[in-house]
């Protein structure tokens, strides 16, 4: 496994980084209870623990992906994590309460780090969720393809037309989706990182007021 870069990221230790969590439904149906939960990352283990009680403890040599996620638009500045584990099926969400929380990004890249060590680069994920990553593309493409139609329509009902006015909508359309396709695939879906420093772009600023 190619360690070059872990250098990157914080040195874990006893008292390792931490940060405030939304108490998602995954993590009620594993104990934790409340409506926070502190993460941590101590002693080489990722701890969830519930305000109200109940505690979920996970060796990064158990995380089969760990998904750093951020969905940014117009309306939206989302920050969170998904955790797949090979002992259970059950996914892990894990949302810091602050949403551009420092804090955040230390734990993230204290996780990848150990996760790095343990294996498995391959095992860590960077991008935006699915959904966000893909439905401009798909709205692109469906108003590529009415377009195309109404061209084709256009040879009987625009008979008298040139072709560029009847399929230069769809043209158009066409260029736009398949470079939309392209950034989706290459830049916004989930994909394994390519070296650990990557996670920098999917995670607040070290500087960030939490």
């Amino acid at each position: 496994m190619n360690t070059e870069n872990c250098g990157r990221l914080p040195a874990m230790s006893t008292a390792g980084p931490g940060f405030t969590a939304d108490c998602t439904h995954a993590l009620k149906r594993e104990g934790v209870k409340g409506k926070r939960a502190t993460v941590t990352l101590a002693a080489g283990r990722l701890v969830i623990a519930g305000e109200e009680g109940g505690a979920i403890s996970i060796d990064p040599a158990d995380i089969a992906c760990l998904r750093v996620l951020h969905n940014e638009d117009r309306y939206t500045d989302y920050f969170h994590a998904h955790i797949v584990r090979t002992s259970r099926r059950d996914l892990l969400v894990l949302s810091p309460l602050t949403n551009r929380d420092p804090h955040y990004s230390a734990t993230m890249r204290a996780l990848a780090m150990a996760i790095a060590l343990s294996g498995g680069m391959a095992r860590i994920e960077r991008g935006r969720s699915p959904y966000a990553a893909w439905q401009g593309t798909v709205v692109v493409g469906l108003l590529f393809l009415v377009g195309l139609c109404a061209g084709l329509f256009g040879l009987f009902g625009l008979a008298d037309r040139v072709w560029w006015q009847r399929f230069g909508p769809a043209t158009a359309l066409a260029l736009l989706f398949f470079g939309m396709l392209w950034n989706a695939k290459a830049r916004l879906a989930p994909r394994p990182i390519r070296d650990l420093g990557e996670l920098d772009q999917w995670l607040p600023p070290a500087n960030a007021s939490p």
